[in-house]
């Protein structure tokens, strides 16, 4: 473990104790013993001597995402966020409301679907997990899920931590290879994630939903060099999209693809869909 790590347990406990005084109790401890006792074996005594329990924290398995199996436990994952799925609630078979979430996340050796449980959904509900991040995900386990790829589950024991520091950019894949052209969207369903301009100027009309509901949706036409197709972005969304002009290059993300008028597809967006701006209209 080494005696610096101890030292840190004993004034993690002992907060009446300077960093100091500690040091200088395991100084005393080695006179008169000289090289048979080591800086930890004598802080393992001061420890005990303090009352201090000196826990040794499990080795924890930190790989790549290629390398997962079925059954892992105690596994770390680092990876970008590609895209993530909307909260599910269900009813366990105790009658209480349990809730997941799913997100993609890639690594230089490919990619893996992560299933936050309960609690840790919050992550993506309030909006603190964003595509592009890369997130280190701690304490997971492997199962494989019904479509037969393996996933990381984070249940209580679980941590995700954003942006961590040693986590360098270059060394996982840009977010951008994840983005679709237009003429790749064939089929219903999503997220996706597409770049293109604005070729339509938006309008915006009320719509009553099936719930009764009076929301806002603009429906504009967005193009790249593949082909067209048109997106409603609805709600708190239909404001970002009716001030955006015509020529305007835009990224949207996690969007979702439906046959609309004449069974057409088109984009729709739902609650954690977003627009990014990048660039002015071309002049």
């Amino acid at each position: 473990m080494g005696s610096e790590k101890i030292v840190e347990q004993i004034l993690s406990s002992r907060p009446d104790l300077t960093r100091q005084e500690v040091h200088k109790m395991i100084e005393k401890k080695k006179e008169g013993v000289g090289e048979f006792f080591t800086d930890e074996t004598a802080a393992r005594i001061v420890a005990s001597e303090l009352g201090v329990e000196i826990v040794q924290k499990p080795l924890q398995l930190e790989i790549l995402i290629q390398d997962l199996v079925s059954g892992l436990n105690d596994v770390t994952v680092t990876g970008r966020v590609i895209t993530f799925y909307p909260t599910q609630t269900f009813t366990r078979r105790d009658l209480t409301e349990g809730k997941l979430a799913r997100l993609l996340i890639a690594d230089e050796s490919g990619t893996l679907k992560v299933v936050l449980w309960d609690d840790k959904t919050d992550l993506v509900k309030t909006g603190k997990v964003e595509q592009g991040q890369i997130i280190k995900v701690s304490h997971g386990y492997v199962r494989e899920g019904l479509d037969g790829k393996l996933e990381l589950h984070v249940g209580s024991r679980g941590n995700i931590r954003i942006s961590p520091p040693y986590a360098a950019e270059t060394k996982y894949p840009p977010i951008t290879r994840w983005v679709k052209k237009v003429g790749e969207i064939r089929e219903d369903g999503g997220p996706i994630t597409v770049e293109g301009t604005i070729a339509t100027t938006p309008t915006v009309r009320e719509v009553v939903t099936s719930r009764n509901e009076k929301v806002a949706v603009a429906s504009f036409e967005l193009r790249d060099d593949t082909g067209k197709i048109v997106v409603s972005a609805w709600r708190k969304l239909a404001e970002v999209a009716k001030g955006l002009a015509v020529g305007t290059r835009i990224r949207i993300k996690n969007a979702y693809a439906r046959k609309g008028l004449a069974d057409q597809l088109e984009l729709t967006s739902r609650s954690f869909t977003s627009i990014d701006l990048l660039t002015d209209p071309q002049k």
